[in-house]
């Protein structure tokens, strides 16, 4: 509660409470906070599901790092399936055909061969689970060792240069694949990279856009350079005025009433600064605009790493004046792409376990294993599908971070798998399952995304300790959720 307090209305450097002025909630706190809660939430549906199912899956979390770095090395160097066979030529070696080979890699290509893999591997533990009768626990367990150092090794295989005598365990220098546009006359590149074609190409480009759309840039870009101006002048009048302010502390300490005077004076008198002029709009400005309006030509990276609600964004900043940072510019373009797929994944999953047979089967199977057996309930497919679909909200989770920052590395995932487990039973799951609800996961999640951001906010207090709170919480909630366990079997 009170990391909460602080992060929604503490604001830096203050002690008092001014409800809705904290670093929380301007527009990029809200962009920020949904982003984390988004990523955390993609997972912890899949680890909800699973627990309510009777079982855990602990390699989520390197499931990850392994999905996106899978993804990372096929958008850069391509895909290709070898077929290793040894070699006597000169020595005893291990070579490889290569069967076929993929260049230039499209993003659902690169998506839809990484859940090839991922899945497969759901499916494995799933399987082996079900077979074997060795607990989850330890099978994901071992899952998890096994697929971070996978990971590792194959990053460190394929990311190496001449110069190391280790590879990198960090995938760079992708392009920004959701911003590649169709830049009209010019063909395909980056957003960025149209920004700053030379002069020339850039009103070439501004010509072939309609006029309702140049009217509209211009009135937008004018808004803006106002409001940057303005801004300006208020930042000057504020520093003007904590200068005089130090020069009258001084003169008080000093003694020197003439001086305390004479700056009281002008501080009472108000200060005259000269209004900053705003700039004006020039056809390059329109351009750009332009460029930036153009549709992405790769809609699937888009989709997975790009902004959502970018019109609502807009009317915060051009209507309601809003979302505005402290130089008088936009703060936030809109909402990660990330909070729309982890609410469409939510609705499927209250679907799923409240409206179909499938739900109930899940509930069974996790409340009395013997019972759902004995009444046909096929509880085997049960929990395989259910670590294939917590190995597909891994890899969803993957696809937004790779789209989204450009860059896979090995760290990815780190303590996902505890963080997923924590927000469902913080959201009403029972670990020994049977029970839980996805409305209920969803609060957790929310609950634990806030408080992991909260608490940096809040004065005085490390950041750390949200790891205090958080521990409280799980452990209060695993034991209300066992209370309210027993009394519904109890009445039942």
């Amino acid at each position: 509660l009170f990391g909460m307090l602080g992060y929604f209305s503490i604001p830096e450097g203050q002690f008092s409470l001014n409800p809705f002025s904290g670093e929380g909630f301007n527009a990029l706190g809200i962009r920020n906070n949904f982003r984390v809660i988004a990523q955390l939430g993609i997972v912890a549906l899949g680890a909800g599901m699973l627990i309510i199912s009777g079982e855990f899956d602990l390699s989520v979390g390197s499931m990850i790092g392994f999905a996106g770095g899978c993804m990372a090395m096929i958008l850069k160097w391509g895909f290709a399936v070898i077929i290793p066979y040894p070699s006597f030529a000169d020595s005893f070696t291990i070579e490889g055909f290569r069967l076929f080979e993929i260049q230039n890699v499209s993003p659902l290509t690169a998506i839809l061969i990484t859940l090839c893999l991922t899945l497969s591997f759901g499916w494995f533990q799933g399987w082996f689970i079900v077979k074997s009768g060795i607990s989850s626990f330890i099978v994901t367990l071992g899952g998890l060792f096994f697929l971070r150092g996978l990971t590792e090794v194959s990053y460190r295989a394929f990311n190496k240069t001449e110069d190391q005598t280790a590879g990198s365990t960090t995938v760079t220098d992708l392009p920004d694949i959701k911003s590649i546009i169709e830049v009209p006359g010019l063909g395909e590149m980056e957003r960025e990279a149209a920004k700053s074609l030379p002069n020339d190409q850039l009103l070439a480009v501004l010509k072939t856009a309609p006029e309702a759309t140049v009217a509209k840039l211009t009135e937008q870009l004018s808004y803006a350079n106002e409001k940057v101006a303005a801004t300006k002048t208020i930042l000057q009048e504020s520093r003007m005025l904590q200068s005089m302010q130090r020069s009258l502390d001084n003169a008080i300490q000093s003694g020197n009433e003439a001086m305390q005077k004479m700056l009281q004076a002008k501080i009472d008198s108000g200060l005259q600064v000269p209004e900053v002029k705003a700039k004006a709009v020039t056809d390059f400005d329109l351009a750009k605009a332009f460029i930036d309006t153009l549709p992405t030509a790769r809609p699937v990276a888009e989709f997975f790493g790009g902004d959502i609600l970018k019109p609502l964004f807009d009317w915060l900043y051009y209507t309601v004046d809003w979302n505005v940072n402290n130089f008088g510019n936009q703060f936030a373009p809109g909402l990660y792409a990330c909070v729309m797929i982890w609410l469409i994944m939510a609705l499927f999953c209250y679907i799923v376990l409240s409206k179909t047979q499938a739900g109930n089967w899940i509930y069974s199977t996790g409340g009395n294993l013997s019972a759902a057996r004995a009444n046909g309930v096929p509880t085997n497919r049960v929990k395989i599908s259910l670590f294939v679909f917590t190995a597909f909200c891994a890899t969803m989770f993957a696809a937004c971070q790779v789209f989204e920052v450009n860059t896979a590395d090995t760290a990815k995932g780190n303590l996902k798998e505890l963080e997923a487990i924590a927000a469902a039973v913080i959201g009403g799951v029972v670990l020994t399952g049977g029970f839980g609800t996805i409305l209920g996961i969803l609060l957790g999640t929310i609950i634990f995304g806030i408080a992991k951001e909260a608490f940096f906010y809040i004065p005085g207090i490390d950041g750390s300790f949200y790891r205090v709170f958080l521990g409280a919480v799980l452990v209060s909630a695993a034991l209300t959720n066992e209370n309210i366990r027993k009394r519904i079997i109890g009445s039942a």
